[in-house]
């Protein structure tokens, strides 16, 4: 069995797997760290409200090393659906349906 831990490990791994723009604008650990706090999130709204922030700074960030604003927001779009849907896997994969 992993660990929680393990888990989130791999769930970090798979939201930033072509997040390389980004991470070059803000940096590894910068990116990490807040993929990292947003997969620790239980609380669903949180998250979501987390992930928000995130792409918001995402955004202020590409558009400051020179993408467009149209581009920026769709790179930035494209990575919150993915640590959105990551999120769901890490936290409801384990739930059964009501």
């Amino acid at each position: 069995m992993r660990s929680a831990k393990m888990q989130i490990e791999e769930a970090v791994t798979a939201a930033t797997a072509e997040a390389g723009t980004l991470v070059s604008c803000l940096g590894q650990p910068v990116v990490a760290y807040h993929v990292t706090a947003i997969m620790r999130e239980t609380d669903a709204a949180h998250a979501r409200a987390m992930q928000l922030a995130l792409m918001r700074r995402s955004i202020e960030a590409l558009v400051d090393d020179g993408l467009e604003d149209v581009e920026a927001e769709q790179f930035a779009s494209q990575f919150r659906g993915r640590i959105g849907m990551t999120w769901e896997l890490l936290h409801l994969s384990g739930r059964a349906p009501h």
